[in-house]
Formats: C-alpha cells, structure tokens, sequence
C-alpha cells in the first residue's frame, strides 16, 4: 500500500479526507523540518506537498486514522459543501461545466444531497471525500498497519509520534469550517442510506465501528433532541395556555 513516508522510511502514514488528516500532515512536516508549514512560501497545500506516495511495506511503523463512516460523511458534507461551496453554482459551472446540467440542486440541504448523492458523488473533489475508505486501501485491509488510531483517540497517536520522533508533536484543529451536523440531523431513511453506501467499510472497521452502536446512538439522539428542544407548535400552545391562565 502507498502513503506518506517519513524519518527516512520508518514510519509510513496512510492519509484519509475528513480524519484530520491536515491537521497530521502539518504536525509531521513540522517534526521533520523544525519548522510550521507555510502555504504561501511553498506555493502549494500541504496535501500537494505530501501527495508523492510510495509503498509502506517496509515502514517498521505504518499507521492510520480512522473513523466512522456516517460521521465522516457528515463530517465531509459540513466542511466541502456548506463551507467550501464545492457544489455551488459558481463553482461547478467554472470547474465542473460538463456536470453544470446535471446538478439537482446548487448548495444541496443535507437532505437534498443524501437524496441525489449519486448524482453529486460524479464531481471531482466530492467523490474523493466521501468515497469508502476501503478505496484508499489497494485491497489490503487494517491488519496490513502496525497501529489503528480512530479519531477520538489522537492523543494516543500524539504520543507515539512523540516517541518516534523524539519531540512533542501536537494537532491543530484544521478544516473545521462549516456547520457542524450530527446523527440527529438525519431521519430514518437517510442514516438508512448512508450505512448502506459504507456497508464494506463497516466490514472492514469491525471492532472499531459498527452499523449497529449507529443505530443506538441514533435513536439516543432523536429522544434527546424531543426532550431538549420542544416542537414549535407544542411551544406556542404551552404559551397560549400560560396568557389564558394570566389573565
């Protein structure tokens, strides 16, 4: 498998959109070269800095981050398409002016997008973040790393670097532009869908993820948003009531 090689071919990085991955990449370059990366002295993003991948198989450590895959689409839709404006109408017509047709909608809701997903997964820079994480991995699957880090344990994998390397390495929060969306922003049918589009990643991080603790923590969700934010209409009645009794 190809990924980031660093520290002279020690340790070996499989990068994946929407597991901060910007945040990993500018901590590494900053470890090996002493020095904060600069977008505009270098001319190019720090992805296009580390886009040169070679195979890992020799790597003494390969590591990835991985997370669950209905929290990365949501994750993905919140930073590439309400933020980033990639399916705008601007931008499609200036970068995409063949698929400018074929767009259902320009700035989808989030129900729009899930609806039309396949659809908007032909464009370019969706299609990379919201593919499978099963595609990034050439056939392999996660026995092929020495370590597995899910995303809410990267203080795990701050340290480990912090060994290896022998100095601190820390993670700045980046790419995390938009509005932030959860499961309780989805109804049935769409978290149906989603898990369905990722089912094989839900095979290949069993263990870590599981379509099933979703659906428990959805369900979850939908009780607690009843009991914390009360229907408008049901509001306004306990309103109504409340003058009638003042009066």
């Amino acid at each position: 498998m190809k990924g980031i090689i660093l520290k002279g071919g020690e340790i070996g990085y499989r990068n994946l959109p929407k597991t901060a991955s910007t945040s990993i990449k500018r901590a590494l370059y900053k470890i090996e070269n002493n020095s904060g990366y600069c977008r505009v002295e270098s001319g190019m993003t720090i992805h296009k800095y580390f886009n040169n991948k070679k195979s890992m198989d020799a790597c003494e450590y390969r590591f990835v981050v991985i997370r669950d895959p209905v929290k990365r689409f949501l994750s993905a839709y919140g930073n590439r398409v309400t933020h980033h404006k990639e399916l705008s109408e601007a931008n499609i017509r200036e970068k995409f002016p063949q698929q400018y047709r074929q767009m259902p909608y320009f700035d989808p809701g989030l129900g729009q997008f899930i609806d039309h997903f396949e659809t908007y997964f032909k464009v370019g820079p969706i299609r990379h973040h919201f593919k499978p994480i099963r595609a990034f991995f050439e056939g392999k699957d996660l026995r092929y790393f020495t370590d597995v880090y899910p995303m809410e344990n990267l203080d795990r994998l701050a340290f480990d670097l912090s060994e290896r390397f022998g100095g601190p390495v820390e993670f700045d929060r980046l790419q995390t532009g938009g509005i932030k969306y959860r499961l309780r922003d989805l109804n049935h049918d769409q978290l149906n869908k989603i898990i369905k589009f990722y089912a094989r990643d839900y095979q290949l991080l069993a263990g870590y993820y599981s379509a099933d603790d979703i659906w428990r923590e959805w369900r979850g969700s939908q009780h607690d948003s009843l009991v914390c934010e009360p229907a408008p209409i049901l509001d306004r009645a306990v309103r109504r009531i409340k003058k009638v009794i003042t009066r």
